[in-house]
């Protein structure tokens, strides 16, 4: 029932992060929000998410996880509410920012619990691998959701459809949790919190909305690592990053997320804007790609028992970078059966075998009163991953479309519908597949085989 409960929780905080692409067009029209502004839906919640995910892995260590993950997921489920009911543009935002601290708190103290719960070993590795079969599939159903609910009951419910889930967890969590904390139970480092939120959120609004709060991100990061290194308890211990297992495993995940992420935007807006599909069309193009990925990922944390987290990153690179170069061949006149069903299915495949053992490399060896620092890096590795990855591969899609598109107009022949756009999505396919294969040196650095010794917490 523990991983049950868990695994729900991470499935909302994950689909809520995708589920909004498809609903776009009928958000903006509801609610007339401009074009330029309507990213913001999707920026509110992972700005306050992925800044507030350390902090907040450190805080459930000291506070008592299940706490925060009781309160965290409380104020997911009342955000959700809220986000449903908004009337307007600054209500949406507002709401969507609440559920991201609300998530924030869930995230890391229920992999923290997870990890805790299970000792080191098979049955960790096993209970990582359906966590992995949540991320994964909430990544990729996501899409599918979103579409299937925007296009039959309206946009409010990709939100409302939470409260429900969220009370019943709620309810089962407070008779099923137990509390788990670290042993030492010292002050939470309040100004090192500010300092590390500060320059998490200033870099995510850097790679969203304005590149020059750079700036600003790095002298608040620069800032935050000057005051841990002379604090007594930092909310960031560093020699968890320089635990090689864990350090290369955070560098991967973040890799992981960013092309996976900028691999299915892409896909998605091949579909839409290119194949012109409908929101429910594209949402099922995406369940073959789901199923694939419930089918494996669940499989893949005994795969890690018996053949080690190195070789299952090393086949699930491989199929990634497989997949994501052959979906760089899309033609502006393709077709999902011919062009895309096939790749995709590789990249589920890809997906649902290197999921689990990132977070069995992350989690191994790290003491019992330190899993929810741990945790947190790991989901802020996947969550600031995948804004950078989105960001970088989505421009360099830009501007490959402009650069054709500039081509095609001095050209005597028209070009054909979508074709600029096409040969951005395929040069942005082809980095994602590039960023792929450059990560197996980084691989040969996870232990070929897990340790099998439990830390008390």
């Amino acid at each position: 029932m523990t991983l049950l409960l868990l695994c729900a929780a991470q499935a909302m905080l994950i689909i809520d992060v995708v589920v909004v692409n498809v609903a776009v067009p009928a958000i903006r029209a509801d609610l007339g929000i401009p074009d330029e502004r309507i990213v913001l839906v999707a920026i509110a919640y992972t700005l306050t998410f992925g800044s507030l995910l350390i902090v907040f892995g450190r805080a459930g260590d000291l506070l008592g996880r299940r706490r925060l993950f009781l309160y965290g997921l409380s104020l997911f489920t009342v955000a959700s509410f809220a986000t449903g009911l908004a009337q307007s543009e600054w209500q949406l935002l507002a709401a969507r920012a609440a559920q991201g601290v609300g998530a924030a708190m869930v995230a890391p103290a229920a992999l923290a619990l997870l990890t805790t719960a299970f000792a080191e070993g098979a049955g960790r590795n096993r209970a990582l691998g359906y966590w992995g079969a949540v991320g994964s599939a909430g990544a990729i159903g996501g899409q599918l959701l979103g579409g299937l609910i925007t296009s039959t009951l309206g946009w409010r419910w990709i939100f409302l459809i939470n409260v429900p889930i969220g009370v019943a967890v709620i309810a089962a969590a407070r008779c099923h949790l137990t509390e788990s904390r670290a042993r030492d139970r010292t002050p939470l480092d309040l100004r090192g919190a500010v300092l590390l939120a500060g320059g998490l959120a200033s870099a995510i609004l850097a790679l969203t909305v304005s590149p020059w709060l750079a700036v600003v991100a790095v002298v608040l990061l620069a800032a935050f690592a000057v005051a841990e290194r002379r604090h007594p308890d930092p909310i960031l211990d560093a020699t968890l990053l320089r635990t090689a297992a864990v350090g290369r495993a955070n560098l991967l995940l973040a890799v992981n997320a960013g092309a996976l992420g900028a691999t299915l935007f892409f896909t998605t807006m091949y579909l839409q804007e290119i194949l012109g599909y409908p929101a429910v069309l594209v949402g099922l193009a995406f369940a073959p790609v789901t199923l694939v990925v419930l089918i494996v990922s669940p499989r893949a944390g005994a795969l890690v028992s018996r053949f080690g987290p190195r070789a299952l990153l090393t086949w699930g690179f491989l199929l990634l970078a497989a997949g994501m170069f052959l979906l760089a061949r899309l033609p502006a006149d393709g077709s999902y059966l011919r062009d895309a069903l096939v790749p995709l299915l590789l990249v589920a495949l890809g997906s649902g075998l290197s999921y689990a053992p990132m977070f069995v490399a992350g989690t191994t060896g790290v003491p019992g009163d330190r899993q929810g620092v741990a945790s947190g890096l790991l989901n802020s590795a996947q969550e600031l991953g995948a804004a950078t990855g989105l960001a970088l591969l989505g421009a360099l899609a830009a501007a490959t479309a402009a650069a054709a598109a500039t081509a095609a107009a001095a050209t005597t022949a028209a070009p054909a519908a979508g074709t600029a756009a096409a040969a951005g999505y395929r040069i942005g396919l082809l980095a994602a597949g590039a960023a792929m294969l450059a990560c197996l040196p980084l691989i040969r650095g996870i232990p070929a085989r897990s340790t099998s010794a439990h830390r008390t917490h």
